[in-house]
């Protein structure tokens, strides 16, 4: 069974021929070949009339590339004003059937297009428009010519360089490139070397740094230590206070209960005393009435 998109084929609108002046970017044209174009026609050429302007028109996917385009062509040509205008376009893509009992269809696209206007003479109604950019100071351009030319010199200069190529300077050329190569190996060797050197002054620079924490480390492990040493002692002296106060609650404790036993003995001697007084006293009554 076939697929729907291979019972239609597209059929291509017909192309409405635009004036000498627009050029239609599209997504995979190459940039250089509309910059050239643009600059022709600005500029004029042997089979190209010149133009005042120049309108630059891009869908959709081309438009960053039409304003690529446009920055460059003002920096080749002196004087250029841009007019830039953006809006909807619509486009109809139909497909007609090729099998019998089909209807052709048409499918209608709504897509963003910019219009930019490259102008060596704007109009009042191009300078009120809301896009209008007034032309760049000369300083900013390069003519094309000049430019060519320069690029052509450069070319020419790199080319040329180390003077006329013949069989008498082929040998020397080559000396001279063998030398620059041995110069240029001897640097690459010190820059290593160089940086073998740095690379060494910085582990040498971690290892003091590692070592100073390392002391920094054991400082403070001292430190603790002497700390604890302190405690130590704080809490050998409270042990030793504690012990006295014990022992002077000892010998408090022992000078009450020699107290209290001496109290005790005093008072048993007082009551045998008494007793002995009172027995005494006793006898003696009882030998009066006995001798009565």
């Amino acid at each position: 069974m076939r697929a729907t998109s291979e019972k239609y084929e597209h059929v291509r609108a017909e192309q409405v021929q635009a004036p000498i002046n627009e050029i239609k970017v599209s997504v995979k044209g190459l940039d250089g070949t509309y910059i050239k174009r643009a600059i022709e026609l600005l500029q004029g050429a042997q089979d190209i009339p010149k133009q005042d302007f120049v309108v630059i028109k891009g869908i959709d996917n081309a438009i960053p590339k039409v304003l690529v385009i446009s920055e460059i062509v003002r920096r080749r040509v002196v004087g250029l004003s841009q007019i830039n205008h953006i809006g909807n376009t619509q486009i109809v893509d139909k497909y007609v059937p090729t099998e019998e009992g089909l209807v052709e269809v048409s499918i209608t696209k709504q897509l963003s297009i910019l219009t930019v206007k490259l102008t060596t003479r704007p109009t009042e109604e191009d300078k009120k428009s809301v896009g209008y950019q007034e032309p760049l100071p000369e300083s900013e351009v390069v003519p094309q010519r000049q430019r060519q030319q320069g690029e052509k010199r450069e070319r020419n200069t790199r080319q040329n360089r180390g003077g006329p190529r013949g069989e008498n300077n082929r040998g020397q050329d080559r000396r001279d490139n063998r030398e620059n190569r041995d110069n240029n190996r001897d640097n690459r060797d010190n820059r290593e070397n160089r940086e073998n050197r740095d690379n060494r002054d910085n582990r040498d620079n971690r290892d003091r740094r590692d070592n100073r924490d390392n002391r920094d480390n054991r400082d403070n492990r001292d430190n603790r230590d002497n700390r604890d040493r302190r405690d130590n002692r704080e809490n050998r002296d409270n042990r030793d206070n504690r012990d006295n106060r014990d022992n002077r609650d000892n010998r408090d404790n022992r000078d009450n209960r020699d107290n209290y036993r001496d109290r005790r003995d005093n008072r048993d001697n007082r009551e045998r005393r008494d007793n002995r007084d009172n027995n005494q006293r006793n006898n003696n009554t009882r030998d009066k009435e006995n001798k009565q």
